[in-house]
């Protein structure tokens, strides 16, 4: 903790003088408290992600109003963008507390809401509007605490803190959904998905709690910051321009828009498809998940020594590669009518698929912390996040929607004297997607190895 002179300083003075490079492998003493608030923060984020969209589908929600829900974080990102000086001026920390307390806050909304048989499809009305508030604050939260934790985490230590973070946050995810696969079972009613909103909102107190206590190690001199009225504020356009002159933030962006368009409307379009179209119950879903998180957990230890070792690009192809190899499993199960072949081929495609996702997410996060320049980093970082969200937010909207309209229409088509219906059809189209995306990746890969090697003969 910091000592009695630091107080009343300024969180931007403390994060400044941690952003120097240190020669030890540890990371600050006050990173080590964020890992606890990840692990709860986890139990907190699956209590209302997958939960909600079983609920609201179970409500009557259609497959775009599943998909709509990735495009609330998209449609916020104007006031996200329009608050970026307010982040700077309020306080990294300070605000990362406030908004991450406001997330849970919000999120118990639901817990009554569960409970009141007579709301019908209000539900589903009541559910949109507190995601609405969610990631409203969660926008604001994400742009205070990236800034936060570069300033005081060092490029040097980037990988092993995402590894140890996703280590953390994928035991809460464990225990979090086999806790919920417990109370929802096979065909829960409403008010089973209460109890799941009060873990989620435990979870959320727990981690404000040690998010409170995270804070710079003590350190031996005093740095202020000065703004003067002189001093360069770059507007929203201004920062675009700046982002795409940023030396690999065009190949940040094109796949992301890969990753997006081809993968990112699987997790929660898939519940749809287990759900009605294979029949699988919501508890036993939640518990494949939890045997994906298990995978996920497992790849954390290796996904942060391989990019700092082998590069970002190398480790997206791998996960691309995984994901296209993903696609063709969801489009195997139930393809053969056969329970337990499903049960196992289910297990074993949520089991891969978060491995590779947390590969890609972790890449996705190095990126964002190391592209980003020391002046107008909130706002730099801000720029990023919707250059993602502009293909992960709007492709499950848009795959949604074209779903609703290929089931009323009953479609289905033959291949090679296989019967394919409108969720095939969605993983046949994400599989070649996703290979594209794998030539995009390769070539980013082979540019980046020749760069290196002419770096290296130039340096001799």
């Amino acid at each position: 903790m910091a000592n009695q002179e630091q107080i009343g300083r300024s969180d931007e003075s403390l994060l400044e003088d941690q952003s120097a490079p240190v020669s030890t492998a540890r990371l600050p003493k006050g990173v080590y408290n964020n890992f606890t608030f990840e692990f709860f923060n986890a139990v907190m984020w699956q209590s209302f992600s997958s939960p909600v969209v079983l609920f609201i589908r179970q409500a009557g929600a259609s497959a775009f109003i599943v998909g709509a829900l990735s495009a609330i974080p998209l449609l916020l990102m104007p006031l996200t963008l329009a608050g970026s000086r307010q982040v700077e001026r309020i306080g990294y920390r300070r605000l990362a507390l406030i908004c991450w307390t406001l997330r849970w806050l919000f999120s118990g909304i639901l817990i009554p809401v569960a409970l009141m048989d007579w709301l019908g499809y209000w539900r589903v009305v009541i559910a949109l509007g507190v995601v609405f508030l969610f990631h409203l604050t969660r926008n604001f939260g994400v742009s205070a605490n990236n800034a936060w934790l570069t300033s005081i985490i060092g490029p040097h230590q980037r990988g092993l803190y995402l590894s140890r973070t996703q280590l953390f946050s994928n035991m809460g995810s464990v225990g979090a959904f086999l806790l919920i696969g417990a109370m929802l079972g096979s065909n829960p009613a409403f008010s089973q998905f209460s109890p799941v909103f009060v873990l989620g909102v435990i979870g959320g107190l727990l981690s404000s709690i040690f998010m409170a206590r995270i804070a710079p190690p003590p350190v031996t001199r005093v740095v202020t910051v000065k703004h003067s009225e002189q001093t360069s504020r770059l507007t929203f356009w201004q920062g675009v321009k700046r982002c795409f002159a940023q030396p690999g933030f065009t190949s940040f962006v094109v796949v992301q828009t890969f990753y997006g368009v081809a993968f990112f409307a699987i997790p929660s379009l898939s519940l749809i498809y287990m759900r009605e179209k294979v029949h699988i119950a919501p508890g036993t879903i939640l518990y494949f998940s939890t045997a994906g998180v298990f995978g996920a957990t497992l790849a954390s230890l290796f996904w942060g020594k391989w990019i700092d070792k082998r590069g970002i690009y190398s480790l997206q192809l791998l996960a691309f590669l995984g994901l296209s190899f993903n696609s063709i499993l969801w489009f195997c199960i139930g393809l053969f009518g056969a329970t337990a072949a499903n049960l196992a081929l289910a297990a074993l495609v949520n089991f891969l698929s978060t491995i590779w996702i947390s590969a890609l997410n972790m890449s996705q996060t190095h990126s964002i912390m190391s592209l980003a320049p020391d002046e107008d980093r909130v706002l730099f970082q801000n720029i990023a996040t919707l250059m993602t969200y502009f293909s992960q937010a709007l492709a499950p909207m848009l795959w949604g929607m074209l779903l609703d309209m290929l089931d009323a229409h009953r479609f289905t088509f033959m291949l090679g004297g296989l019967e394919v219906s409108s969720y095939r059809f969605f993983f046949l189209i994400s599989m070649l997607a996703g290979l594209v995306g794998c030539v995009v990746l390769f070539r980013l890969q082979r540019v980046e190895r020749k760069a290196m090697a002419v770096r290296e003969e130039y340096a001799e």
